[in-house]
């Protein structure tokens, strides 16, 4: 995690280093990422930057973290409209809001998707922590549907919290794609994420979950 020293930094030169690991570990695997290439783009010397971060790993793993926080900040500034709603619907609002962090923040989502699933330069010790987090979330609005009379209470309940842990994390890239969005656009802003149909797409995977792919009865 950062040193006292990169918090006693003025706030826009934290931003500005911040935005530029950002960007350098969305480009590039962890592996090809290059702090030589941050410093270079932040106007001060490789030794700086390790009196603010232990090494690369450090700085990375607290990419990760951030990820994490401003998520959690997000939500809680977007809070569900009821929070007695049934489960379909707190979901509804959940891949929502969740899309629509994301699309704002789609190169810190980039880091955060990508250190998950599919980089793990180091052990997963990290990571593993954060993937039981998000099933025991998931975990969690399972019981919840149960107790509500929501799911069914015969389910596979670990296959239940993959079905929601594989659906989640996909679907903002998934959005991008069906929408042929490409990722520097919609981050450098000349793509507005507003425009995309987050919420109509979201509305129907939801209703796929709820109601399943059979056909309806009439």
């Amino acid at each position: 995690m950062p040193k006292a020293t990169f918090f006693n930094l003025p706030e826009d030169k934290r931003r500005q280093i911040l935005d530029l690991a950002i960007e350098e570990f969305a480009a590039h695997d962890y592996k090809n990422a290059s702090i030589s290439n941050i410093v270079a783009r932040a106007g001060i010397a490789k030794g700086s930057l390790y009196q603010y971060f232990e090494d690369k790993r450090d700085l990375y793993l607290y990419l990760i973290q951030l990820a994490g926080e401003e998520k959690k900040q997000f939500l809680a500034q977007n809070p569900p409209p009821d929070p007695g709603m049934n489960l379909f619907d707190f979901l509804r609002w959940l891949m929502r809001e969740g899309a629509h962090f994301e699309l704002s923040n789609p190169l810190l989502a980039r880091v955060a998707y990508r250190a998950l699933f599919s980089d793990r330069p180091f052990d997963d010790e990290p990571f593993a922590g954060l993937k039981k987090l998000a099933q025991n979330y998931y975990a969690g609005l399972i019981e919840m549907g149960i107790a509500q009379g929501s799911i069914d209470p015969g389910v596979d309940r670990g296959l239940a919290v993959f079905v929601l842990s594989a659906t989640f994390s996909e679907f903002g890239r998934y959005l991008l794609e069906r929408e042929a969005v490409d990722i520097e656009k919609l981050a450098s802003g000349e793509v507005n994420y507003q425009t995309l149909p987050v919420t109509e797409l979201a509305d129907q995977l939801i209703d796929i979950l709820q109601r399943g792919l059979a056909p309806r009865s009439n």
